[in-house]
């Protein structure tokens, strides 16, 4: 039986870690455009977008676990029962709940990975993703270098370059600040740089005017420069708060100690407890899917002709499965009573079928006795 359950477990490692990428590389080719186009849009770099790619790769892991090993199981267990291998076990002897064994294995250990996930990597990807996401936005550098365009630093703040020189600089610049609606600032340059002093964004400006309006007396003040040092960040200070994280982005510890500020501005403290709930129920979702695997294959005789139709079945009981549990998010939100619907979901797949695994084999011996044979006498 060792030697059988390691076989076991070995075909359903190669066909589960092929289902698994196989699934990843097409969610990741999906959100590739979505990156692809952040990315030129804010004019970044290759390097960035690969390392938005890597980021989003641990937060659909939890979904794609345990999809690749429901597909898994059952690739796996139709080719042993198609060549024949699951009716020699059964003769041997082999339970169908022996046979599989190795799969429940194989679950208990992606539950595991699932938890580690769902508990810790996926909120600091989801955290680090948005945090890049923002940064990309937020880049100066890739506002100030469109010459050509009038780029909104923020509002009421807007910096326009006529062209970038051969030698890398910006000539024609205007920067119109009317954040102070009394006193609007206007500065103009020939040239200009982007630099960076200490980490901290800057643009230095050469020969130009900076002009001042008084609105109320109509006064209009004007200074003439060689250099003007603009501090990016002090020109935005005071127009941008603090971002509170989303609630995916939280740790499972954040969750349950939410801050004041939290609850009075971000959100309530029932999607906090959605969102715990669904890290504790989403690695369930392999143990379902194993199951309805298991059962689409063992249930029942065995047909070497094919069993595509327990296949079709199968196949919408997980998507079945998979779109109720989905749903119920949205509900549990706004009646977190009803969070037990979230384990209810993946859990109640298990006694199902372990009845109907279970049920044919003990069909014979459930069966009433034969009756005794009739003696003829003559």
């Amino acid at each position: 039986m060792q030697r059988l359950g390691f076989y076991l477990f070995r075909q359903l490692a190669t066909a589960f870690i092929f289902s698994a990428v196989a699934v990843s590389f097409v969610v990741l080719f999906t959100q590739s455009f979505r990156m692809l186009s952040l990315v030129i849009d804010n004019s970044s770099t290759l390097w960035v977008f690969f390392q938005l790619m890597a980021l989003s790769v641990p937060t659909f892991l939890p979904l794609v676990l345990p999809l690749g090993l429901g597909v898994a199981t059952i690739f796996v267990y139709n080719k042993l029962a198609i060549d024949s291998e699951l009716v020699v076990m059964r003769a041997a002897g082999i339970s169908p709940m022996r046979q599989a064994m190795p799969a429940l294995a194989m679950a208990g250990m992606v539950v595991l990975v699932c938890f580690a996930l769902t508990l810790w990597l996926t909120p600091a990807a989801n955290r680090g993703l948005v945090t890049l996401q923002y940064k990309i936005r937020d880049n100066f550098a890739v506002f100030l270098s469109r010459p050509g365009n009038f780029n909104d630093i923020t509002e009421g703040l807007t910096f326009y370059a006529h062209k970038r020189g051969s030698n890398g600089a910006l000539e024609g610049i205007l920067i119109h600040d009317v954040r102070k609606p009394e006193t609007p600032v206007t500065i103009m340059a020939n040239t200009g740089q982007v630099v960076e002093n200490a980490g901290q964004p800057q643009i230095v400006v050469f020969n130009g005017r900076r002009q001042e309006l008084d609105t109320v007396s109509g006064h209009l003040s004007e200074l003439a420069f060689d250099q003007y040092v603009l501090d990016l960040n002090a020109l935005r200070s005071g127009t941008e708060g603090h971002r509170l994280p989303e609630a995916r982005e939280q740790s499972t510890w954040e969750l349950l100690n939410p801050t004041p500020e939290m609850l009075t501005v971000r959100t309530s403290r029932e999607h906090l407890m959605t969102e715990f709930n669904q890290r504790f129920a989403t690695p369930l979702m392999a143990l379902a899917f194993t199951f309805i695997g298991l059962t689409a294959i063992l249930a029942g005789e065995f047909n070497r002709r094919g069993m595509g139709k327990r296949i079709l079945i199968a196949s919408l009981a997980i998507i079945t499965v998979q779109a109720s549990y989905m749903s119920l998010t949205g509900i549990v939100t706004k009646n977190s009573w009803l969070a037990f619907l979230l384990y209810l979901v993946p859990l109640s797949v298990v006694p199902i079928c372990l009845i109907f695994i279970n049920i044919e084999y003990f069909k014979p011996r459930m069966a009433p006795a034969s009756a005794a044979p009739k003696v003829i006498t003559t």
